[in-house]
């Protein structure tokens, strides 16, 4: 096992950050220089009041997005040696050398913990399969415990239909996966940033690995930042591939993030719920520095997610992601489908540099 895991290519040399514990209070490390903290509560409702005048212009027709953003049945690849499923949001289905796993699952109809205060987060695009028809599932990764990441129905739904995979969550979620799931300790695995863990799966062994993120927490009320979040590493002797969670722009951390793990086959990274930069831009990057993210951590491809599934209170055209993605991944010069999208449900695999990128077909006004 010991020369198996020395193998698999990492700099554990390299440290990542931790972030600040106040009691049970988490906050993003002082070296997280573009964190600003999130906006006040009246400063949002003034911008949610504000935005909602203007959705017609935002979220697309049920024609255009039947048109632009089409929903495919998901045809799982098995057999490839690293392949990619999106789900919608920030869910994927990974499929790596043997072994299964998913990216924050959300299958629920609204991300929001009550549709009557107003907090909607309507699902505009549906999800392409039920949980059912998910292959076999070894392990999830969870990044944070917003309702957009963190969906009670999805988790409880594939944690019994696979009663012995793992979850693997950031520091302050196993409380919550033990009490309203009904997991066992066992179960669940609670990481720091800069973490690891080595499971083995069939033949092949995987490390685990919990990466910062520049971002916050909060489910209900009174809980915020009692939570840690967390971007995931998987790696194992032939692939590597990276899920940043929701973050903001800290780039001292990438930089070292690609300096600890090398070339990624595979990296996931937003590029949805930016806009207006004065409400997003501590929080969630937007396209042109989802590029540099995929430069800075030396990723040989990158596919964008966290955008076209849900209403997320964000002012940009709810088709115009992977269009801004385009024009910056032209203007910082990256290989033609280097950083891709596709439709929900569409399935990737390696070598990526085969797979065509989606070109949405965008019309006027949207």
């Amino acid at each position: 096992m010991d020369n198996v895991e020395d193998q698999i290519p990492c700099k554990k040399s390299i440290e990542l950050s931790k972030p600040r514990l106040d009691g049970q209070i988490f906050s993003n490390p002082n070296s997280f220089s573009t964190w600003k903290g999130i906006p006040g509560t009246l400063s949002f409702m003034s911008y949610k009041t504000s935005l909602a005048l203007r959705k017609g212009t935002i979220i697309p027709s049920k024609e255009v997005m039947a048109k632009d953003l089409p929903v495919i049945k998901p045809k799982f690849d098995l057999k490839t040696s690293l392949s990619a499923t999106w789900l919608g949001h920030a869910t994927l289905f990974v499929h790596m050398n043997g072994a299964n796993f998913i990216t924050d699952p959300v299958w629920s109809s609204y991300a929001a913990p009550s549709v009557t205060l107003g907090l909607t987060q309507k699902r505009i695009c549906p999800s392409p399969c039920s949980v059912e028809e998910l292959p076999h599932l070894n392990f999830g990764v969870i990044s944070h415990n917003h309702y957009d990441h963190l969906d009670q129905y999805a988790v409880q739904k594939i944690s019994e239909l696979n009663p012995e995979m793992r979850w693997f969550v950031p520091l302050g979620l196993k409380s919550w996966m033990e009490d309203t799931i009904n997991l066992s300790s066992i179960q669940v695995i609670e990481m720091n940033w800069d973490e690891e863990q080595t499971i083995k799966i069939g033949q092949e062994t995987f490390q685990i690995w919990c990466i910062p993120a520049q971002h916050w927490s909060q489910r209900t009320l009174f809980d915020r930042n009692k939570s840690l979040w967390s971007g995931w590493v998987v790696l194992n002797q032939r692939h590597r591939f990276l899920y940043t969670g929701d973050t903001g722009f800290c780039e001292k951390e990438y930089e070292k993030i690609g300096k600890k793990f090398g070339y990624l086959d595979l990296a996931a990274i937003p590029i949805g719920c930016y806009s207006p930069r004065s409400i997003m831009s501590s929080q969630h990057i937007d396209p042109g520095e989802a590029v540099k993210i995929h430069k800075l951590i030396c990723a040989r491809n990158s596919i964008g997610i966290h955008w076209g599934t849900y209403d997320m209170d964000s002012s940009e055209k709810f088709l115009h992601p992977p269009l801004a993605l385009q024009e910056e991944a032209k203007e910082q010069e990256l290989r033609e489908g280097e950083f891709f999208t596709i439709y929900h449900g569409e399935t990737v695999s390696y070598p990526f540099s085969k797979n065509e990128a989606l070109k949405p077909l965008l019309h006027d006004g949207f």
